[in-house]
């Protein structure tokens, strides 16, 4: 009666068909061998193995399987394009180039490597406020309080009319420049016809027209009204109460 010879990948009995024992007497259908090298991708010439006879030839002793059961050598295994061959790191399959060393396997040279970060885009966390609205705000503030200053005194009131006579030649006078910087020299000379007599009418259209419609610097033009009725206001009010401040003539600076 033939022993039982089980093979230790599939559990059958392999005594009548053809098998492979390893170094510690164990059995394994040539089928199922083949089927494991198969799935393992073992090299593609592995070294010749001889397959045991059916069981009238003998027991199977001195037949290996140890190549096949085993697990094969890291070197034999190994994708030799999977490792960069200047550091060893791993890449991917196909690649050209190592992303740890730089190393081009298609020219033999290495390469420069950087990696750079994503630049992270900074929120601004409350909006700024521009040069011109601070400007506004400013020519606004004044149009609020020199009328209120004229109100507390007469010599306030003085100093209210002074003080607004000069905003306003300045905003004139700053209007003027802004329109020879913007090439619109016809109106900048317009502008300063302000001293000619007879001339000077020309400047009410210049106020009225380029300070309003044709100039785009409105920061500029706002600080001009503001200083213009700035003038008006306070003129109105000192008069209102302190009529003695006009009797002899108006105040030095009064526009």
């Amino acid at each position: 009666m033939t022993a039982e010879k089980i093979c230790i990948i599939c559990g059958a009995d392999c005594a009548a068909r053809p098998r492979l024992k390893d170094s510690k007497g164990q059995y394994a259908c040539q089928a199922c061998v083949k089927s494991r090298q198969r799935s393992r991708q073992a090299p593609k010439a592995p070294a010749p193995v001889a397959t045991e006879a059916p069981p009238a030839i003998g027991d199977g002793v001195g037949f290996s399987m140890d190549d096949y059961l085993g697990d094969a050598p890291a070197a034999a295994s190994a994708d030799p394009g999977s490792h960069c061959p200047n550091c060893g790191a791993a890449k991917a399959a196909g690649a050209v180039v190592c992303m740890q060393c730089g190393y081009d396997s298609a020219s033999g040279k290495a390469i420069s490597t950087k990696v750079r970060k994503a630049k992270v885009k900074k929120t601004r966390r409350a909006p700024r406020v521009s040069g011109g609205t601070i400007f506004g705000i400013i020519a606004l503030a004044m149009l609020i309080l020199l009328p209120m200053m004229a109100t507390v005194s007469q010599e306030a009131a003085v100093f209210a009319i002074v003080a607004a006579s000069v905003w306003y030649l300045v905003a004139y006078l700053m209007m003027v420049v802004a329109a020879f910087r913007d090439g619109d020299t016809m109106w900048g000379i317009i502008g300063l016809l302000f001293w000619v007599p007879l001339v000077n009418l020309l400047t009410v259209v210049f106020a009225v027209y380029y300070c309003i419609f044709a100039s785009e610097r409105g920061s500029w033009k706002l600080n001009f009204w503001a200083a213009f009725f700035a003038s008006v206001i306070v003129t109105i009010v000192a008069r209102m109460n302190y009529a003695d401040l006009f009797a002899a003539g108006a105040p030095a600076g009064m526009p």
